[in-house]
Order: C-alpha cells, then structure tokens, then sequence
C-alpha cells in the first residue's frame, strides 16, 4: 500500500466520526427515571393488572354487586326520615327574609323605608319593634317628619330621640 493510500484511509475514517450529523465520540444514556408517588404508582399498576386480566376483574366486580344486592339495607338507630313539607319552601322563611330587608332599608335609607313599606303597604314593623310604638305613632311620624316636605318641626317620639346619635349598625330592634 502507498503511502497516499494509507492517508486517504485515515482520513476518511476520521471524517466519518467527525461528521456533523453523528454525534461525539462520548456517548451518555439519557436518563429515563419517572418521580411519582407511591399512590399514583399503584393506580397505574392496578389498572395495568386489571387490563391484562379483565376477564377476572368483570368475574370480582360481579361478585361485588351481588353481595351488595343481597345486603339488606339497614338505617342507623334513631334515624327519622323528614317529612315531604320539610322540604318545601314555608312562610315562614320568607316573612324572615323580608324582615331582615326592611331592617336593613330602615337603618339605611329611612325615607325610602316610610316611602316603600310604612305608607305604601302600612307594614311598619321594623319600627314599631326597634322604638317600642304603635302602627298609628310610625305612620304619622312618617307622613310628618320623614316624607314632609314642610320645614316647620314636626313631633319626634322620644325613643326615635334617644338613638339620634347613634350609627346606624348601633340601631337594633
């Protein structure tokens, strides 16, 4: 072999390896580790069992349903069932809803509270529970004082004089 020859040998060979596309002379495996919980890890195995036999999971889930099916239902000691009006709206609740809007109305927006319920409706509740009147004393009060638009002063019971300086969160029936 000529001298050329061997050259030309060498030279492909380490052409080859030095290609741009093959990849370095070191060669590391690329690692392929899963990081799961142990939980996570059973799942995935019990579901593979259950795919590689699952004629024999369908043959246990059946007996599952049949010892199920046999089982006779049993209720806890001093259990009681509710009735059918236990579950229907009362009047009760509603009457307790509206109550708590017309406290709200008449501790923020007095006028609107004599305007909306007092006179309109002649439902005056609210006040006649928090200053301790009569229907008759909050309507006049209302027509008078709150939705008068005279100037000249009205008469103001005195229970409506001894929360005058309160906030209105303090006013409370």
């Amino acid at each position: 072999m000529s001298r050329y020859t061997s050259r030309a040998i060498l030279l492909a060979a380490a052409m080859a390896t030095a290609s741009a596309f093959a990849p370095s002379g070191v060669t590391s495996r690329i690692s392929s580790e899963l990081h799961l919980d142990n939980h996570i890890a059973d799942m995935i195995d019990h579901e593979v069992d259950r795919l590689q036999n699952i004629g024999l999971w369908r043959q246990k889930e059946a007996e599952k349903h049949k010892k199920w099916a046999e089982m006779e239902p049993s209720l806890p000691k001093g259990f009681d069932f509710n009735t059918v009006t236990e579950f229907q709206p009362n009047s009760d609740a509603a009457k307790k809803i509206q109550m708590r809007k017309d406290r709200r109305m008449a501790r923020d927006d007095p006028m609107r509270y004599c305007a909306d319920r007092c006179v309109s409706t002649g439902n005056c509740q609210v006040w006649e529970d928090m200053f301790d009147l009569s229907a008759k004393e909050v309507m006049a009060f209302c027509e008078e004082c709150v939705l008068s638009e005279e100037e000249e002063p009205c008469d103001v019971p005195e229970k409506f004089l001894d929360n005058a300086g309160k906030n209105s969160w303090e006013l409370r029936p």
